[in-house]
């Protein structure tokens, strides 16, 4: 075991640190484009169907009906993607975003939020979307 010998001896620190920031895909101070379908009103899914915020602050009786309501796909937006809250994990679900959304009675590490928004196609079916940010 030892340390590997850098190929080129005579690189700097800030030679090599220059070559790490150029392998970078995104310019540097770009912002990270965030998931956030509530702030846009609108979103479009995966089959391509066009989605429309209904509305404004929902309220908590309003999220738990929608969340318990098979027919409702609902959707977690974090960060940069979007996932399925299956069935199955649905009641994990709410006990998570219970304490944000129906009372604002925030837990203690204050990092964390969620917002919930109801969206509608065409055919009038809803779409619950869940945003967490940090």
């Amino acid at each position: 075991m030892g340390r590997e010998r850098n190929p080129d001896p005579h690189q700097t620190f800030a030679g090599m640190v220059d070559e790490v920031v150029t392998a970078i895909p995104a310019p540097a101070g770009q912002a990270i484009e965030w998931c956030q379908p509530i702030g846009s009103g609108k979103y479009t899914d995966e089959f391509g169907v066009r989605w429309h915020i209904r509305g404004g602050e929902l309220p908590w009786k309003r999220i738990e009906r929608l969340i318990h309501d098979p027919q409702v796909r609902v959707l977690r937006a974090y960060q940069d993607e979007i996932r399925d809250v299956l069935p199955d994990h649905r009641e994990g679900f709410i006990a998570m975003i219970r304490p944000y959304l129906d009372d604002k009675s925030v837990p203690a590490d204050g990092y964390t939020d969620f917002r919930a928004g109801e969206f509608k196609d065409d055919q009038r079916r809803s779409l619950l979307v869940v945003e967490e940010t940090c």
